[in-house]
């Protein structure tokens, strides 16, 4: 390349310790708007692709409409960044053609592995594994691992189906120091399910990752110098003993007979850490439009957990959340994202194309929320919420509902609603319900209204959604998806008690509150209103659509 032609890029000091470091394993946690893309997940994926030409690489996802629909458009946007293009460098989802030129990788990819796969052009391969997949690892040879959105993955899988298919291939790799590496990067985990990368901080020897510090200081100093006989031994000396311990640091916790081990690094980065790059407009941005709880997570990397004795206490990350399958819908589309990110529902494995959707909303003046189910024989199960905030309003997000679940084959909404949807919206003669009705029918959805009556007291619901929580027969159990319902999931986590006038009711305090960059509304109790109608309405009030009356209504007024 001519001198001409070279492109300056700016890293943060998130991405020039990672790869100063470019220790054997990676653990990574650090807020949005932090580059993780650029300089953790593409850097580390374009140092094995020139290291290791010809291996095989697995980049693991919780689900394959994870993968395409969210993890690999950003992955090749980055790869851009660093001068590597798509049908050029790489194609993905199949083999290069012949006419490409492209190298063949040292063990051959068989079946229908193409199909889920990178292939660069010196043969080196990255295949995508979904842990959805049952043990889609198994029987691979892997020689290094990718896992970005590490806080969507389980320990238990990767222990049990990567770490085990991460082995072999001595005889062409061996030589590499980052030969079976890997690399997990996410923002700050909000669920148990990702809290193990938090614990590998203990796993790291910081007097370690101090001497690769200055090992690599010292050989810059080097390459720096005039080029002499002692200049040029002195760099192949350097470079030989910060190889060996980017690969192996001492043991952290002595074993017998253990006398070494992979050299970890772990690193936490907020978003100051990119300051230089995003700059304080663009933060304070994110600062004013950011829901509380989302601000001080994914992006200040604060360590949250649910308040205590909270109106939902009994929820639980193990028992009540889920991973949804892959579809497989969304394979023909490949690689083509302008299609994936318009796919709406296509790629929602746990959604049942046949059956109808049950949904409730909350609405006010600054947001309006909505929480969408099925019944799966005794089993709400709660595919996505969504929300619109002001400017928008209820009916945009009946539009948006609308738009999203459009490929569906059926049609058929029930939706549930009390005595505060009755109410006329201020602008024209209808109701809220009215407005949910009508714009539904204009997106030639056939709606079945289903009026459940005065809003239930709140320490009713406390005690019942509570036995529901805690898997009372008399109630539909609880399923939520894990990945559609993230900002349920905190709200709800966050959703306090007070004592009323009436017994224990939720605390809606924030609610009160003005809408500020401290307090935005996204995340006060507004949502978790919308999942109460939706309880109550899927309990006591279920109905088919179009079925007639619904079902037998006995709370207690």
């Amino acid at each position: 390349m001519k001198q001409s032609e070279v492109v300056k890029k700016f890293f943060n000091k998130m991405q020039r310790q990672a790869m100063a470091i470019s220790a054997h394993d990676e653990y990574i946690i650090a807020s949005r708007g932090t580059g993780k893309s650029e300089g953790i997940d593409a850097r580390f994926i374009l140092r094995n692709v020139w290291e290791m030409p010809g291996s095989l690489g697995g980049l693991i996802s919780p689900s394959y409409a994870k993968a395409w629909g969210n993890t690999l458009p950003a992955i090749c946007k980055a790869l851009a960044e660093w001068g590597y293009y798509q049908n050029i460098h790489y194609v993905v989802g199949h083999k290069a053609p012949s006419w490409m030129n492209f190298a063949d990788p040292v063990r051959p990819v068989v079946g229908e592995g193409w199909s889920n796969a990178f292939h660069f052009w010196n043969g080196t391969v990255m295949v995508i594994l979904s842990f959805n997949q049952a043990m889609s690892a198994n029987s691979m040879s892997l020689d290094w691992v990718i896992g970005p959105e590490a806080k969507f993955l389980s320990y238990e899988k990767i222990k049990g189906e990567v770490n085990p298919a991460n082995r072999g291939n001595q005889q062409y790799f061996g030589h590499c120091p980052h030969h079976h590496s890997v690399c997990y990067s996410s923002d700050m985990p909000t669920a148990s399910l990702g809290k193990w990368i938090l614990d590998k901080v203990d796993e790291m020897s910081p007097p370690h990752i101090n001497l690769i510090r200055s090992l690599y200081k010292e050989l810059q100093a080097y390459k720096r110098k005039p080029m002499t006989d002692h200049t040029l031994r002195m760099i192949k000396e350097l470079s030989r003993d910060l190889d060996l311990a980017r690969k192996f640091q001492p043991v952290v916790k002595p074993q017998p007979g253990k006398k070494r081990e992979y050299t970890i690094f772990y690193g936490e980065y907020d978003v100051f850490d990119n300051l230089e790059v995003l700059g304080e407009d663009y933060i304070w941005q994110m600062h004013r439009d950011s829901p509380p709880l989302i601000w001080r997570t994914a992006f200040l990397n604060e360590r949250l957990f649910r308040v205590p004795n909270g109106f939902y206490s009994a929820l639980d990350d193990n028992i009540h959340f889920y991973i949804p399958n892959d579809s497989g819908r969304l394979r023909d589309l490949g690689s083509n994202w302008g299609k994936l990110a318009t796919c709406g529902c296509l790629g929602d494995g746990d959604l049942d194309f046949g059956k109808e959707l049950h949904i409730a909303f909350d609405s006010n003046a600054s947001i309006s929320t909505a929480v969408v189910a099925q019944k799966d024989g005794n089993t709400i199960r709660v595919l996505k919420s969504f929300y619109v905030k002001t400017p928008s309003k209820l009916q945009d997000l009946v539009k948006q509902v609308a738009d999203y679940y459009r490929p569906k084959f059926n049609h058929e909404i029930v939706v549930y609603y009390d005595h505060t949807f009755t109410w006329e919206t201020g602008t024209s003669g209808e109701s809220y319900a009215d407005v949910i009705e009508r714009i539904f029918k204009e997106n030639n959805y056939n709606v079945t209204m289903e009026f459940i009556g005065q809003a239930a007291k709140h320490d009713w619901k406390h005690l019942n959604i509570d036995r529901t929580l805690k898997g009372d027969p008399e109630f539909l159990w609880i399923q939520i998806n894990l990945h559609q319902n993230e900002f349920l999931k905190i709200a709800m986590e966050q959703t306090g008690i007070r004592q009323g006038k009436n017994g224990f009711e939720k605390d809606k305090t924030p609610e009160g509150t003005e809408d500020t960059p401290d307090a935005p509304d996204q995340f006060k109790t507004h949502v978790t209103d919308a999942f109460d109608t939706l309880w109550l309405g899927m309990n006591f009030f279920f109905r088919e659509p179009n079925s007639g009356s619904g079902g037998v209504y006995f709370l207690k007024k």
